[in-house]
């Protein structure tokens, strides 16, 4: 039977863009009002993979059915917010009417009830496509967690069905901590009991088939209430695939009228498929073998909540490449040998075009690879100019984020020798010969610029001397060079310390007078730019005087309690003031983990607690001065010891700190160990209702190695 269908399909003529969105449409309404036939839908998508034909308004590149069939499924995901907003307006119409009320409130319900089952329908066929590798796990991950975000009925219904399907092939060691994160949440919300009870019973149905391996137990065990419910849904189900099925004759008459016209007796396999699969398709189904057509497996999620699922759409593929495996016109398989024609050098407007267009998709995907590809393809090293200067101008009313991956692009670009270092520096120029004007309407523009070019002073990436002498040449006649790398150098120094960014200046053998104009004054530049570190080493051992433990203490609570210095302020401080013997002192330990943890304390009442979440922002400073050192460790205990005592041993505060430290590997169970059994006569003050506080964490702490020893 499928195969008889897909040899029907073979001999259509799909040569046209609307055709093949024609073939997708009633396909995919198909494949999601009918979820029983889901998998025969998915295996025929599967085969049309990788059907191509020219786009309807750039006739020499091509669209494939794959992208639109991913496209038509993403939009179909996303259209909760619609459908949402569509109900509101329902409602308060419902609201506010009198004797249609009853009416009203019918089409709502019956609203609902259709996006219910299109939302179901189309998660199953989502799940269906990954099974057969046309969509990635970034993909299906980022679904779970859209839909397990809203615990409504609706998303966490499309959530069971999704796992039931696909759970088993996301459920792989790597992939383990991140399942667990989901079906934690997933037991949160049964225990809550703020779900109805189908879907508290559906959401434990799941959890169970994890439990077993995800193989149903079903037919090992009698039944059971749980099963009796399931039993009940699914007649329900049917139920309603009966009523949908009754209505598909007429809706699909109705559907587009005339669109589809021209070649529709053609497509009849779409009308009839419904009625000729039966329950001798899986048989069917069993016997065919599906070609693995060579997909691309490498979609990925942007950063931001919206996914993309498709790629590749700046471009495209053209339609006179040689050696792809497409189907255009028809599709029946071909292999004429063909002759590359000359690629045509694009004109500037047209390359600023293609520029453009790779460069909003690789903002919004943030997919390196198919950007360096693109560009690549673009095969014009000798006019790259134009899209460095299309990119840098088209990120400068963006986010900081969309700068630094233009950054990061242009890093990777010149690290491939894809784009010329001499093309690089004539895109910026063409920019930065503007920017004084621009900046009336982008008053931060030199800022923004130095985000864009920060990423390329990466280790490996281009000289800071280099760099600086080639961006100068066009900004020396405005006076704007000093300005452009201050900036530079500022966020150099949230990255690294101001001792290390001096050090890089003067290293380079670079000067402050070759950049500033005539009229500049260089102390006064300095001094307002705020850049005397790259002068001289004002870290130098001979500018540091030994401070006292307790000129520590008050300096550095000082710094995290009133000035809530960032971790780069702290470690500029230390550098500037502590040499590296004092940085290692037992002092030093005991004072930065004072006042980290004393920040941390939140005194509420009557009863103290720890704001972990100020523990955590402060990691990056505990993890580098203690440094995976037990001894190191055990010195902040007892800072952490007589913090208690000072605090007058607040009930299980002590206890708070060993848990958060414990879980964000700051402390090591040696090191908690040594504390434990220390007999320091120095340090016994507050010992033993210390001790007393955290018997329960020490009582834990045991069994976990025990159970870990057993393992």
């Amino acid at each position: 039977m499928f195969t008889q269908l897909m040899k029907q399909v073979a001999e259509l003529t799909v040569d046209t863009e609307e055709r093949l969105k024609g073939v997708i449409d009633l396909v995919f309404e198909k494949a999601i009002d009918e979820p029983s036939f889901c998998l025969a839908y998915a295996n025929m998508c599967h085969c049309l993979a990788t059907l191509k034909v020219p786009m309807a308004d750039k006739p020499s590149t091509t669209v494939n059915f794959r992208k639109l069939l991913l496209n038509r499924c993403q939009k179909e995901f996303e259209r909760d917010k619609m459908d949402d907003a569509a109900f509101e307006r329902k409602q308060k119409e419902l609201d506010s009417a009198g004797s249609e009320r009853e009416r009203l409130q019918e089409e709502l319900e019956e609203q609902k009830d259709r996006a219910r089952r299109r939302s179901t329908g189309n998660i199953k066929f989502i799940g269906e496509l990954f099974k057969l590798r046309m969509l990635t796990e970034p993909i299906m991950h980022d679904c779970v967690v859209k839909l397990l975000k809203h615990h409504e009925d609706e998303s966490l219904e499309c959530l069971c069905r999704l796992l039931t399907t696909i759970g088993k092939d996301l459920d792989f060691e790597k992939a383990k901590p991140r399942m667990d994160q989901y079906f934690n949440q997933m037991e949160k919300i049964v225990k809550e009991r703020k779900t109805s009870s189908r879907i508290r019973f559906l959401l434990q149905d799941v959890i169970d088939l994890r439990l077993h391996n995800w193989v149903s137990r079903r037919a090992d065990q009698g039944p059971k209430t749980i099963e009796q419910i399931h039993e009940q849904a699914k007649l329900e189900e049917q139920e309603e695939q009966r009523k949908v099925h009754q209505q598909l004759l007429s809706k699909d008459n109705k559907r587009r009228p005339g669109e589809h016209a021209r070649y529709s007796h053609r497509l009849s396999l779409s009308l009839s498929l419904s009625l000729s699969l039966s329950l001798s398709l899986s048989v069917c189904l069993s016997v065919f073998i599906i070609s693995q057509p060579q997909l691309d497996e490498k979609i990925q999620l942007g950063p931001r909540a919206q996914l993309n699922w498709v790629k590749g759409s700046s471009g495209g593929a053209k339609a006179s490449d040689p050696g792809e495996d497409t189907h255009t016109h028809t599709l029946k398989t071909e292999s004429p040998v063909t002759v590359a024609p000359v690629k045509p050098v694009l004109s500037e407007e047209e390359l600023e075009k293609k520029s453009k267009s790779i460069i909003d998709e690789f903002l919004h995907i943030s997919d390196y690879k198919e950007a360096v590809q693109c560009v690549e393809e673009l095969e014009q090293a000798s006019q790259l100019a134009v899209f460095v200067r299309v990119g840098v101008e088209s990120t400068l009313e963006r986010s900081h984020m969309a700068r630094e991956y233009m950054g990061q692009l242009l890093y990777q670009l010149t690290q491939k020798g894809s784009l010329p270092r001499e093309q690089l520096y004539a895109g910026f120029a063409e920019t930065l010969e503007m920017a004084e004007d621009m900046s009336i309407d982008v008053p931060h523009i030199w800022l923004y610029l130095a985000e864009v070019l920060c990423p390329l002073l990466r280790e490996g990436g281009i000289p800071l001397k280099e760099l600086f002498s080639e961006l100068s040449k066009p900004l020396l006649p405005v006076g704007r060079a000093g300005i452009l790398f201050s900036e530079i150098l500022h966020l150099l120094c949230k990255q690294m310390s101001h001792r290390r960014v001096g050090g890089l200046w003067r290293e380079a053998g670079l000067n402050w007078n070759d950049f500033l104009s005539e009229d500049q004054e260089l102390q006064s530049f300095i001094s307002e730019q705020k850049l005397q570190f790259t002068l001289s080493d004002v870290c130098s051992a001979s500018s540091k005087t030994r401070l006292s433990p307790d000129e520590l203490h008050l300096q550095l609570e000082h710094l995290l309690l009133e000035d809530m210095a960032s971790d780069e302020q702290i470690f500029d401080w230390v550098e500037a003031n502590l040499d590296a013997s004092q940085m290692s002192s037992t002092a030093f330990l005991r004072a930065i983990t004072t006042a980290v943890c004393k920040a941390a304390v939140k005194d509420e009442n009557t009863s103290c607690r720890v704001d972990t979440g100020a523990i955590r922002k402060r990691l990056p400073v505990l993890h580098k001065y203690l440094n995976s050192d037990t001894e190191r460790q055990l010195q902040a205990l007892y800072a952490l010891q007589a913090l208690i005592v000072a605090l007058n041993q607040p009930p299980n505060l002590l206890r708070m700190f060993f848990d958060c430290l414990y879980d964000e590997d700051v402390i090591s169970e040696d090191a908690f160990y040594q504390w434990e059994s220390s007999t320091d006569p120095a340090e016994q003050q507050g010992k033993t209702p210390a001790l007393n506080s955290v018997m329960a964490f020490f009582t834990w702490l045991r069994e976990a190695d025990e159970e870990s020893e057993d393992n």
